[in-house]
C-alpha cells in the first residue's frame, strides 16, 4: 500500500449508526464484567472490567473518534486535542454518549 491509499483509507468516515454501535456493545460488555463481578463477589472478574475500561476507551479513541470527528483548523493544536481524547478516553460511558446524542441532533437539524 502506498502512502496516498493508506492516508485515504485512514480519513474513510464511519456512519454513526456503527460507531452507536461499537459504543453499545463495547458498554454491554463492561456492564457484564462488573455484574459478574458483583454477582461472583470475584477479584477476576473486577480487575478484567478494570482493564476492559481503559482498553475500550483507547480503542473507541482509535477506531470510532477519529473517524466521526473531523478537528477544525483553528481549534486543531495540542493543548485542545489531548484534553478531548483524555476526556473521550477516561470517561468514555458518558462522553461518546453526549457525543452521539450531538451529531444526531446536528444530522436530523
Amino acid at each position: 500500500m502506498d502512502s496516498q491509499n493508506v492516508s485515504e483509507h485512514e480519513h474513510e468516515g464511519m456512519r454513526l449508526r456503527v460507531a452507536f454501535i461499537h459504543w453499545a456493545a463495547c458498554l454491554g460488555v463492561f456492564i457484564l464484567l462488573v455484574v459478574l463481578a458483583s454477582v461472583f463477589e470475584s477479584s477476576i472478574f473486577g480487575n478484567l472490567a478494570f482493564f476492559f475500561y481503559f482498553v475500550v476507551g483507547f480503542y473507541l479513541n482509535r477506531a470510532v473518534l477519529r473517524k466521526i470527528v473531523e478537528w477544525h483548523p483553528m481549534h486543531n493544536t495540542l493543548g485542545n486535542i489531548t484534553s478531548e481524547k483524555l476526556k473521550f478516553f477516561l470517561l468514555w460511558p458518558i462522553t461518546y454518549l453526549f457525543l452521539f446524542i450531538s451529531l444526531g441532533v446536528n444530522k436530523v437539524l
